[in-house]
């Protein structure tokens, strides 16, 4: 075997540089490539396989998906292993399994406890070796392919992607989606998949990537072991067409019923190493990512056409895309394209400038280290690299030649590129056909946490962590559904994102530059119990968060002419949300568990009640929930308390003094009555929720009702082995335990083919009531308690969720050391209480039963 080390270090000209990956690289006699990194921060680990073969790589059955069906039959079953031992068996070990096919690889993955890397590995080997490929397992997962081709055709933004691909492409494999065609999915047989995988799954067209608490040479010796006897095949590279260069504009596009219209612009570029690259990334960054960018900025702030905005370059190897998408009212589709055709040509005509670059540089390197906060990002960020460059290397090289452009380079690039007279204009919405074309990881775990109380009350809570430079800023506040009413659903999201909008000292734009510029992100937004105002930002920037963040509380302006762009938007998120079946049947669920109670509402609220927000609503849901007693600020990263402490006195000094809303500390009792109900949509799938009202999160059984959520969701659960896998009756099962502040709801759902609504729905109630019996069998309640754990580990490993869990867990009244406790809670749950807790809850004599069906 041999053997080659990277230390890297980046050559950025900020203060900040991606450290050094640490990782070593062994090729077996048989040409398998391993890759490992050994992070012993915390006992976790990410085991990877890649194999370079995606969707382009399907020769004379392109367009079939045989990629992506692959990716499927490999969890189907081996020669020693059926597919209920595979899921189980990880589920076992603690581990969270996945895969995932793109354009130019498959990649299988288990993420989990570092004690059992052999036990991961063991199976994965055993899954890409020893495959049956079973031939009845293919018809019931090409069946459950179909279902996911359906949900994507339900999806617009699904739907606008592989419009824009199928334009802007006529030769090379790009122009198909990675799942395939239906009608070319359908013809392939056995022989098609078994062909493929003998073609592509061999040793010397794969790699394999490890990162975590691992010792490199027990790793290796167990790869070895599992892997050295896979034999090398000649192997020679898929040929792939080129790409004729675009001449003249292209247009497509699709009816689709929807409310709202989305558009995208593509244009051809060169492949993922060409020279332009990182020109062009960055184009798309300067563009089209964050609330500072052109497009964002222009459009959506100033003119308030669009209600999203994207832009960015992707590749395979020899050529890629360009695309700019946005969405907007069908009214404004018109106004919209010219707007994104006039941002587009601006920076053609001036290009960007330094401070615009900087921003760029430092935004990339940011965005890296936040990759290196887990072991799952490792690993992918080292395979990813692998696979494109060979070296481990990438990241500074990629880095480096960033930093080294100039607003020349870029300006250049969008001259190139960006041609006007060779853009494919894509529509997808309501009658668009007759459409004019012209126009930290493992860190926050180890963090010594600080728990303050401030002068003027303020619970303040600080993470030491200095292992990245990097640093989570988060201020909670209580307000949410709870505090709204019927007439002022809603508010709390609406007055959030009116703090954006400019206060006394800064203009809105300012505002969403401010820590992009440097390499950061702000967030100002609200869910069902609270406002959060958060940023992540680099060592040394904390003091500029804390004083945005701040003056977003305490100097809004609220600017009236901003309120109905902010409502616009709000009434596009609920109108998008009833676009999903899934959610519909959630929502509907929700209102009738709920009905009496406040979370009957969402945290978008309606449409009316959005429609008649005032101004006032605003500020009256402003002033009595940002107040000293009703909130928390948590800090996180690399920090010092004592600084940080004088930092938040200072930045908070004259928050105002008030008291905790009193409507969070409520239980809830709701009368209504179970029942079922039947919604319609304009939709191919089906979809069935069971809800049943259950407790707030406040009460001990919730922990019980968390086992059982866990036990019943993943790919080992009895839902799914029995209604997936068995009788082939859903795409997909599970189940989600809600529990609010005061109240609470556990619901099971599957989606299904609207021809077998009755017996999916039949199947479920089964296997819920027999759950009300029996409760948990041991060995579901190990692998949830095991699986939990895993969860609970990972959760641990980024400054931004400590930030965030911690000072919702203090806000709460659960006590922000409550995550800590957790583990010791979980293993005191008996099978007996599960079981208990199973028959108080569940029953069908106790179901709100919901049907959403195709009209």
């Amino acid at each position: 075997m041999k053997k080659v080390l990277s230390r890297s270090s980046s050559v950025s000209k900020t203060a900040f540089t991606v450290p050094a990956p640490d990782a070593s690289v062994t090729t077996l006699p048989n040409g398998l490539e391993v890759i490992i990194r050994e992070d012993h921060a915390h006992p976790l680990v990410s085991v990877q396989v890649w194999i370079k073969a995606g969707s382009l790589h399907e020769e004379q059955h392109t367009g079939a998906g045989i990629a992506h069906c692959v990716e499927h039959m490999l969890f189907k079953g081996t020669e020693k292993r059926d597919p209920v031992q595979i899921s189980q068996g990880i589920q076992a070990l603690g581990g969270y399994v996945n895969a995932y096919t793109s354009f130019n690889r498959t990649v299988y993955w288990i993420d989990g406890l570092a004690e059992h890397t052999d036990g991961y590995l063991d199976i994965l080997a055993d899954m890409v070796r020893h495959s049956k490929l079973d031939a009845d397992e293919l018809d019931r997962e090409k069946d459950v392919i179909r279902r996911e081709m359906a949900m994507g055709h339900d999806d617009p933004g699904d739907t606008i992607q592989h419009l824009v691909q199928a334009t802007s492409f006529r030769r090379h494999p790009l122009r198909h989606p990675i799942i395939g065609h239906r009608e070319v999915f359908d013809q392939i047989t056995r022989a098609d998949i078994h062909g493929f995988v003998q073609r592509h799954y061999v040793p010397n067209n794969a790699f394999i990537v490890i990162a975590g608490d691992v010792d490199t040479q027990a790793t290796l010796e167990a790869i070895t072991k599992l892997f050295g006897d896979w034999k090398r095949r000649a192997f020679d590279p898929v040929l792939l067409p080129d790409e004729p260069r675009q001449q003249g504009t292209r247009f497509a596009a699709k009816n689709f019923a929807t409310d709202l219209t989305r558009i995208a612009l593509g244009w051809q570029i060169p492949g993922e190493n060409h020279a332009d690259k990182p020109a062009l990334d960055v184009l798309g960054f300067l563009l089209g990512s964050g609330r500072s960018s052109r497009l964002y900025q222009e459009l959506r702030e100033k003119k308030a056409l669009a209600h999203y905005v994207y832009a960015g370059a992707w590749c395979a190897p020899e050529c890629g895309l360009f695309s700019v998408e946005a969405e907007c009212n069908p009214a404004d589709a018109t106004k919209l394209r010219q707007g994104m055709h006039e941002v587009i040509e601006q920076m053609r005509k001036t290009g960007p400038n330094r401070a615009d670059l900087e921003k760029a540089v430092r935004a990339t390197l940011s965005g890296q280290l936040r990759t290196l906060s887990s072991v799952k990002g490792q690993a992918s960020s080292l395979g990813n690299g692998w696979l494109l460059s060979g070296s481990l290397d990438y990241q500074r090289q990629f880095l480096a030649a960033i930093t080294a452009l100039t607003p020349d380079v870029i300006r250049d690039a969008a001259r190139r590129y960006l041609l006007p007279d060779a853009v494919s204009t894509v529509l997808v919405g309501p009658e668009v056909e007759t459409a004019n074309v012209s126009a930290s990881g493992t860190d926050s775990a180890r963090a010594e946490i600080h728990h303050l109380k401030l002068k003027n009350g303020l619970t303040l809570l600080v993470g030491e962590n200095p292992r990245l430079p990097l640093v989570s800023v988060r201020a909670n506040f209580l307000a949410g559904v709870p505090a709204e009413t019927d007439l002022t659903a809603g508010v709390t999201q609406i007055s959030a994102h009116m703090l954006l909008k400019g206060t006394k000292k800064r203009a809105a734009a300012h505002i969403a530059s401010e820590l992009e510029n440097r390499g950061g992100q702000l967030a100002c937004n609200a869910d069902a119990h609270r406002y959060i105002l958060g940023a992540d930002v680099m060592r040394g920037d904390e003091a500029a968060a804390l004083d945005l963040i701040s003056d977003l509380i305490l100097n809004p302006t609220l600017p009236q002419a901003s309120l109905p762009d902010v409502k616009k938007r709000q009434i596009a998120n609920i109108l998008e949300e009833q676009e999903d079946p899934l959610t519909v049947a959630m929502r509907k669920a929700r209102r009738e568990i709920f009905a009496g109670q406040p979370f009957h509402r969402t945290a978008l609220g309606t449409e009316q009640t959005i429609t008649n927000l005032k101004l006032g609503d605003c500020r009256d849901m402003l002033r009595v929930s940002l107040t000293t007693h009703n909130g928390v600020i948590s800090v996180f990263g690399d920090v010092k308390a004592a600084e940080i402490k004088k930092e938040v006195e200072k930045a908070f000094a004259k928050l105002p003094k008030g008291p905790r809303h009193s409507t969070h500390s409520r239980t809830y009792h709701a009368s209504a009555k179970p029942g079922v109900w039947t919604e319609h949509l304009d939709k191919e799938q089906a979809v069935i929720v069971v809800g049943f009202r259950t407790v707030g999160l406040e009460d001990r059984d919730v922990h019980a009702l968390n086992l059982i959520d866990e036990a019943c969701s993943d790919m080992g659960s009895r839902l799914f082995n029995r209604i997936r896998e068995e009788l082939g009756l859903a795409y997909y099962v599970g189940a989600q335990n809600f529990a609010a502040m005061g109240a609470g709801a556990f619901y099971f759902y599957v989606g299904t083919d609207p021809k077998k609504v009755k017996l999916a729905e039949k199947e479920l109630m089964a296997q819920i009531n027999d759950l009300a019996a029996n409760g948990l069998h041991t060995d579901e309640i190990d692998r949830a308690r095991v699986t939990w754990r895993s969860s609970w580990l990972r959760a641990q490993q980024g400054n931004p969720g400590m930030a965030d869990t911690l000072a919702w867990n203090e806000l709460n009244g659960l006590g922000w050391d409550h995550f800590q406790k957790l583990p010791g809670i979980m293993a005191d749950i008996s099978s007996k209480e599960i079981q208990r807790i199973a028959a108080k809850y569940f029953g069908e004599n106790k179901a709100f039963i919901v049907r959403v069906l195709p009209k």
